[in-house]
């Protein structure tokens, strides 16, 4: 199976953020398509990785176990541009 990256540079963001909207602001993208990017996520993996409330998104235990390799994931894309673009 191959995931999108962007889909899990989204699913690290409402992570963070805790809110499709805070991950929305991050990215630069609109609420919905956070919103869809992380049904897709959920789609292909055929897993839940949120609890959806109106105080936000709180991880399931699931998404929980996806945290640190979706940070780390993160961090080498960061690394990766930098040395890149030599900065």
């Amino acid at each position: 199976m191959t995931i999108q990256w962007t889909l899990i540079r989204t699913f690290d963001a409402v992570v963070k953020t805790g809110s499709l909207s805070g991950a929305s602001r991050q990215l630069g993208l609109t609420q919905p398509a956070i919103s869809r990017h992380i049904d897709l996520l959920e789609e292909q993996l055929r897993i839940q990785l949120f609890q959806r409330s109106h105080e936000g998104m709180r991880l399931t235990a699931k998404g929980a176990d996806l945290v640190t390799v979706a940070r780390d994931m993160t961090s080498s894309a960061t690394s990766f541009a930098r040395i890149a673009t030599g900065l």
